[in-house]
This record gives structure tokens, sequence and C-alpha cells, in this order.
């Protein structure tokens, strides 16, 4: 028929809308100088162009580890012009790094994938040489220098990252628990992780700590801190001698007073006053010993596995016809590297078919170390009847309670096989006993039998809602066509399409914030409130949320015209949450409340005065 020609045709046209109107981009990168003292840090950009650069997605980064260090990302910017009624659309990406290597290197291409093609940008030449200037730490633009700055004076001693083991001499495979805690004198406003520990011969499991670290006061030499512990991990070695953990370093964001007092003034004395600088903080490297194994009665087959484990086995049924399907399933638990239980050797009879296990694992990590469970799951058959025997399953592992090895055995297992059916079943490997039930009854034979057909009135080709059944395709087709035309101006008008949907977004993140309404999580409640709160001025202002900090919220409202009443409402929430993240749990729950609307308040204040 023609109409569904047409059809065909308008989803062929929709299909292919992308690609028809889309348009090449080009990427390019710069430094913001080619010749670099050794520790000095420089900025690496990589500009997306073209109609459709804002659709690309963000750049794959040139890997330049042997000469420089990552520090992170400096944010995102993007510039739209119209020129003879054509929009062009430029997307700018700053990523910072540090030099670490004297000579001279290449900066390879950054590389974009778009509508299935690669584009790359070239490649820059840089020359790393002896600085004559002490190495500087990353700082904001615009930040003050340490001598107009007294309280980043012996920061080292109220700013550090400590990294503790709860043992520094293991035996091989040993689990080594470490934690990676921030002390702070200071306003810590966030923090992220510029280079992670170097942990060469380990087998390493992290710890789940959630999105906001808990903090909590200690007194250490005499001084009270705010710690937090920002990373756990297990180590577990995989070869013995002396190792070295190498150091982690994050980056932090810290608010300094501008009035001109001492740093070991109080720590929550006019914490929103002030200015925000980054610093640089690394933990020291850590010694571990690992012991090999003894070597004196080791057994046959040892696992590797060092710490305490159980083992049994057992049949989901003790008596069975041949040729039936039967499970078999063994299981290791206990605490050490679960991940690393090898699969038990099973002795089977010859008259049995074995097929390879349904593994399944179960993992908890805790404080004290990694445990949980290993568990394999056999699918056999008999063929033949008769009094079948499984022999015990052996495991063996040191056991460091007793500095000895142990070998540990299941009870043997005895099954009765009978004469069963003569059809011979066969399946595939690493199904369950209960998946095996399932084979021969997903087959649907076909109707052997005759069939009557009667003939239907072609009266029904006549109605009103077959003819609008015919007629409906193709006003989904128009319909999708114009919702298209519409994601198109939102996509090619960034400016417009992040400003309608800025409150949408914030209410969005507020209700989210409030499922957080508990004492026990005030950290990431006023956390949630930050992120709306600055999301919805980044939306509004069309710039990235993640580059604008406190003090650049005022100066850039007022250059909006906005009134003096919703500046400082606003002002006022975001400094509250600064405070709350890192200063010791002291709202109540009905304070939460009130700052929740207060907070919802200043967003629907904003977005009637924009």
């Amino acid at each position: 028929m023609n109409w569904m020609k047409f059809v065909t045709i308008c989803f062929i046209i929709i299909g292919l809308a992308p690609n028809l109107f889309g348009a090449e981009i080009n990427i390019a990168s710069s430094v913001d100088r080619t010749t670099i003292g050794i520790n000095q840090t420089f900025t690496l950009e990589v500009e997306l162009s073209g109609e459709r650069a804002n659709s690309a997605g963000d750049p794959k980064l040139p890997d330049i580890s042997d000469f420089a260090t990552y520090l992170g990302s400096t944010g995102t910017s993007t510039n739209m012009q119209i020129i003879n009624g054509r929009m062009s659309i430029s997307t700018t990406y700053s990523f910072r790094f540090m030099a670490t290597k004297v000579g001279k290197f290449t900066i390879p291409p950054a590389i974009i994938n778009f509508g299935g093609q690669e584009y790359s940008s070239k490649p820059i030449s840089i020359d790393i040489v002896q600085s004559t200037t002490p190495k500087q730490q990353p700082q904001q633009p615009g930040a003050r220098t340490p001598s107009e700055q007294p309280s980043l004076q012996n920061l080292e001693e109220n700013l550090f990252l400590h990294v503790s083991a709860n043992k520094r001499r293991v035996y091989l495979n040993e689990p080594v628990i470490l934690s990676y805690k921030i002390y702070t004198r200071v306003t810590v406003t966030q923090y992220g992780i510029a280079k992670l520990p170097a942990t060469t011969g380990f087998w390493t499991e992290e710890f789940p700590l959630g999105n906001q670290p808990k903090t909590y006061e200690e007194i250490l030499n005499g001084k009270k801190y705010i710690v937090a512990e920002i990373k756990r991990m297990a180590l577990f070695p995989t070869d013995a001698g002396q190792k070295t953990i190498g150091p982690m370093e994050i980056e932090c964001s810290i608010r300094v007073q501008q009035q001109r007092r001492s740093i070991f003034d109080s720590f929550f004395d006019d914490p929103f006053f002030g200015r925000t600088v980054n610093q640089t903080i690394a933990s020291k490297p850590l010694n571990i010993e690992v012991l090999p194994l003894p070597a004196e009665n080791k057994p046959k087959g040892f696992s590797g596995l060092v710490g305490q484990f159980n083992l049994s086995a057992d049949v989901d049924k003790s008596s069975i016809k041949t040729n039936e399907a039967i499970s078999l399933k063994v299981r290791i638990s206990g605490s050490g590297n679960i991940k690393m239980i090898p699969v038990p050797q099973v002795e089977l009879p010859p008259d049995f078919e074995k097929y390879e296990p349904k593994v399944t694992e179960n993992i908890n990590r805790a404080e004290t170390g990694v445990s949980g469970s290993k568990t394999f799951e056999y699918v056999l058959i008999p063929r033949y009847p008769g009094l079948q025997k499984i022999k015990p399953v052996l495991f063996s592992y040191f056991d460091l309670a007793n500095k000895k090895y142990r070998v540990l055995s299941t009870p043997e297992i005895v099954i009765e096989v009978t004469k069963g059916s003569d059809e011979f079943m066969t399946v595939s490997s690493g199904l369950s006993k209960e998946e095996v039930k399932l084979l021969g009854k997903d087959i649907r034979f076909i109707q052997l039998s005759n069939i009557q057909f009667s003939r239907i009135d072609a009266y029904l080709y006549k109605k009103s809602y077959f003819i609008l059944l015919l007629i409906f395709p193709i006003l989904a087709v128009l319909i999708a066509f114009g919702y298209r035309r519409h994601q198109d101006i939102l996509s090619d008008n960034i400016a417009y399409a992040r400003s309608r949907k800025a409150n949408q977004l914030a209410m969005k993140k507020l209700h989210k914030a409030k499922k957080l309404l508990a004492e026990t999580r005030q950290k990431e409640f006023y956390a949630e409130i930050a992120n709306s709160l600055m999301g919805f001025l980044g939306d509004k202002f069309n710039i990235a949320s993640a580059g604008i900090i406190t003090d650049q919220v005022e100066a850039l409202m007022k250059s909006k015209n906005i009134e003096e009443n919703v500046i400082q409402q606003y002002l006022s929430c975001l400094q509250v949450c600064d405070y709350q993240r890192f200063a010791p749990s002291n709202s109540n729950l009905q304070a939460m409340k009130n700052f929740f609307s207060q907070a919802k308040q200043a967003i629907v204040l904003l977005e009637r005065v924009i």
C-alpha cells in the first residue's frame, strides 16, 4: 500500500536525521606554555568546536604519566556564536598537570569519537627544564601569596593526610587493612583524589565508604583535629619480601581567613569569611614486610589461601534414577581472600557425568577484614544404577591463628541410583539443578491436525476505528518528528535548554535531599542541598557549576542586577551548607527541616527575578 511506503520513508528519515543534519566537529589542544620548570604546574586545554560540539561528549585525554602527574580538571567553558545565520559552538575542557621529569617531550593528540568517526588534535612539543624557583603548590587564580595569607603558615601541621595499617608484618596472602584519613584544623570545603597509592605486588579489595565521609574530633599532640576517613582497602600480598606502598595525593579546597590572625585560632571562628585556595597533600610511603609461608608440612595441592575457613558439601537428594540430574554444592566460607578460592577437585564414580560448576560469591568487607563464602554448584548425571559414592572433597589453607597448615575434608556422600528411563539426557555446562529441570520443556511442536479457518466479513475494513488504526502510525511519525525538532533546538541552544530545566533539576535534587532528613545523615543532607543550589545557579547562568566557588556567587548575581535581599538569602544558604559539611554533627532534625524550607524558598525567589 502507498501509505505503508510513506510510513517506512518517514521512519528512515527520522532515523537518519542526526547524520543528515549533523556537522563535522573539530578538536584542538593547547598548553599555557611550552617551557615548564620541574615540579611546576601547567594547564592543558582541549577545545571542541562545530555545530554539534555540545553533543560529542568528553574527550579522551592523552597519557603523559611518564613526565607529568594529573592534578585534576579546572572546569569547562562553552561559547556560542551565530555567524551568517549559522550557529557555532565551542566547548573548552581545562586540565592541570605537574611536570615531574626533565627533558623534551611530546603530548600526544586528544581524541573524541562522534558519529562513528574518530577525531584527534595535533601533538604538542614541550620542554621541561630545571626550575630555579622552589616548588609552588597549585593555587586558585587570584589567590594571595603565602606572605599575604597568615592562615596558610605551618599548613602541614594543620592539614595532612595520614595512612595507617593494621599490620606491618604479614604472611603471604594475609590481608593488610589500610585506612587513609584527613586531619584538619582549617576549613576544607571539598577535596579530590589526585593520585592513587601504588600497590604493586598486592591484590586489592576496596571498602565502600559512601559518598560523604563521616567526621569526628580527635586530639593529636595536644591539638584538636577534625578527622574524616576518605579511603579504606584490604591488600593481599602476592609474593614475599619487603614491599612499599606509595603515597596517595589529594587536592583540597581550603577556606582561609582574610584577617591577619593566626591559623591556630578556633576552627569554627568565622568559617565563611575568607578566600578559597587549593592545596595538594600526600600521605607518607608505607613499608610492609611479607613473610613466605613455611615449607614444612605444606600439604599436597595447597590452595595458597591464608586465614580461617570452613568447608561443606551436600547433594539435593540421596536417591535418584539413571539419566536424571542431581545437584552437588560445595561451599567454602570464612575470612581471607574469598575471590582467590580455587575450584575444588571433586572425585566422582566413573558412571557419573559432571559439568562445569556454577560459581557464586558473597563477600563482606568490614573494619576487621574481608570475609564471605564461595559456592560451587555441580550438575551430575548418573548413567548406570547401583550404590554410588562421591569421595570426600579436600581443601587446605594456612591457619593464621595457629600458624600451621590445615586440611579440611567433607564426609563421603552415598547416592542410591536405580534404573530409570532409557532416555539419555545431556546438558550444557554451567547450568544449575533448577535450570536443568527446564530442559526439554522449551520446545513447541508443530500442529499436525487439520485446523478449520473461517472467512471474516469484509465489512470490518470499512469501520471507522479500523481507519483510525491506519492513520495512527502516520500521526505517531509526525509527532515524533516534531519532538525531534524540539530536542534539536534545545541541543543547539544550550543556554536556553539549561535555563528551562534549571528549576526542575533543582527540585529533583531537593527531593533527594529531603529523603536524607535524619540526624545520622546530616553531612549527606547538607551536601545534597549545596549541589542543588550550585547546580541551579550554574544552569540559570549557563556556566559549569563545578567551577563556581562561593566567593564568586555574589559578584555573579550582582552582574545580573538581582535584588540584594535575594542575593543575601542565597549566600546564607550556601554558607550554612559549607559549614555543616565539615563541622561536627550539631544539627537537630527540626533545624534541618527549617533549613530545607529556607533553601527551597531561596531557589524559588531567584527563579522569579531571573
